[in-house]
């Protein structure tokens, strides 16, 4: 799952210590598997990436399960998100290359899917200094509906090896151009959370895609999962597209975000671990706005006054956390995981009331990683005030539009974007999603 905060590479690196500037250059195992496969009875199935060197597979329904390597091209797993046993679902792969897959439900036959041939394009394109590279994937027949190009979320794996969107969306008639960050798989630069910046790549990428006869005469428009959110409308001001789409964003700072979540972390604990929580998410906050060049004592202060604290382990936030509970002896360690830019302060609302781009905003109603409730206040004001809003409410979904307990992401997700990318309209129900259509 990705995280919405760009602090997640930080907290992945806390773990590690060090890890490559250029995540993911290289193919992750099973890459060559990855991809939409048709089944007999013409239904589809995507195969993409999971923690490696595992997989995981996704139906056009929202059915999806995780498949546990087990051998040179066999999986297996069972029913749920990240089910390994007892085991229900088992797959076999041919070599790299032949696009077979054969796939066993239960004590069911098996059965033998074959690859969809999506037509695929690669694009290098400049943004500045940087070389960015990226793939349009177009629907096998006929003219795209739509195309979308699409910013992915703060991790810094390869979007083009992990992005399962490109291999779904066109399945339905839009296509996708998905490409790699500045400092991430195939593209140069480094890694980075400046939101302005990666705005300029994604309005390169709009340049890049619109060059494209493939898609000539088709509404074009950008796409922001998680972090991205906060890019994609900024992208928007920066080049005239037909529609902009976020999936489980925020209309709030990452400050903000952040705050947000340590509250929710403790606020069990009572008022008191309310008040200290904060204390603590303040001295942090001053901590990365002045990259550590200030604000060291005044934590660690805070960090003794409430280390026998009950709620000091449970403290969240996508740099809170990590930063208290991390002892002072590894500061340095920190700041190198924090060394990269970061739009700590971004306020996102002046973006979006400007913006007069047809928007479609997609929320989890049970988002553990970006709670949604004050993004949602705003956006309903927004929308009064005349802003073209669309916003559709999955109440059911955790971060990523996933339903953890169901094995699934929520019915109606893919035919909501599908259909709004094409129509830039709410056109009928999806699933149990609330709907709030603009004026």
């Amino acid at each position: 799952m990705l995280r919405l905060g760009f602090a997640l590479a930080a907290v992945v690196a806390l773990t590690a210590f060090a890890g490559p500037a250029n995540a993911q250059s290289t193919p992750p195992p099973g890459a060559c598997h990855f991809g939409a496969y048709r089944q007999p009875d013409g239904t589809a199935l995507i195969i993409d990436s999971s923690d490696e060197p595992n997989l995981r597979y996704r139906r056009l329904d929202g059915v999806s399960g995780k498949l546990f390597h087990v051998g040179e091209g066999q999986y297996e797993g069972g029913v749920g998100w990240s089910v390994r046993e007892p085991v229900a679902v088992r797959a076999r792969f041919g070599a790299c290359g032949e696009g077979r897959l054969t796939i066993q439900q239960g004590a069911g036959p098996e059965i033998e899917a074959r690859r969809i041939a999506l037509p695929t394009v690669p694009i290098t394109f400049a943004s500045g200094p940087e070389r960015l590279y990226g793939e349009l994937v177009l629907p096998k027949d006929g003219k795209p509906k739509g195309a979308v190009v699409l910013q992915y979320g703060s991790g810094r794996e390869s979007a083009v090896y992990n992005n399962y969107l490109q291999h779904l969306l066109p399945l339905k008639g839009v296509a996708v151009f998905v490409f790699d960050k500045r400092g991430t798989g195939r593209s140069t630069g480094g890694y980075s959370a400046d939101f302005p910046a990666l705005a300029d790549d994604m309005a390169a990428a709009v340049d890049a895609v619109r060059a494209r006869a493939d898609v000539a005469g088709v509404p074009l428009g950008v796409m922001g999962e998680s972090q991205g959110g906060w890019v994609a409308p900024l992208a928007a001001q920066r080049r005239a597209v037909d529609f902009v789409v976020v999936s489980y964003g925020l209309a709030i700072s990452p400050i903000e975000e952040d705050r947000s979540e340590v509250a929710e972390s403790v606020r069990a604990f009572g008022p008191a671990a309310l008040s200290g929580a904060q204390a603590l998410h303040e001295a942090t906050t001053r901590v990365l706005l002045n990259g550590f060049r200030d604000g060291l004592p005044e934590l660690e202060r805070l960090k003794a006054l409430y280390a026998g604290e009950p709620w000091i382990g449970k403290i969240g936030g996508d740099y809170t956390g990590p930063l208290v509970a991390t002892p002072a002896a590894h500061i340095d360690k920190v700041r190198a995981a924090f060394d990269f830019p970061i739009s700590l302060a971004y306020e996102p609302r002046p973006v979006l009331a400007r913006l007069r781009t047809p928007s479609l905003w997609v929320l989890a109603g049970r988002d553990t990683e970006a709670p949604h409730e004050v993004t949602l206040n705003i956006l309903r004001q927004l929308h009064d005030q005349g802003s073209p809003l669309d916003i559709a409410i999955f109440p059911q979904a955790d971060h990523g539009m996933i339903e953890r307990d169901r094995g699934r992401i929520s019915p109606g997700y893919y035919d909501l974007l599908a259909d709004w990318i094409a129509s830039q309209r709410l056109t009928r129900a999806y699933g149990d999603a609330e709907l709030i259509r603009r004026r």
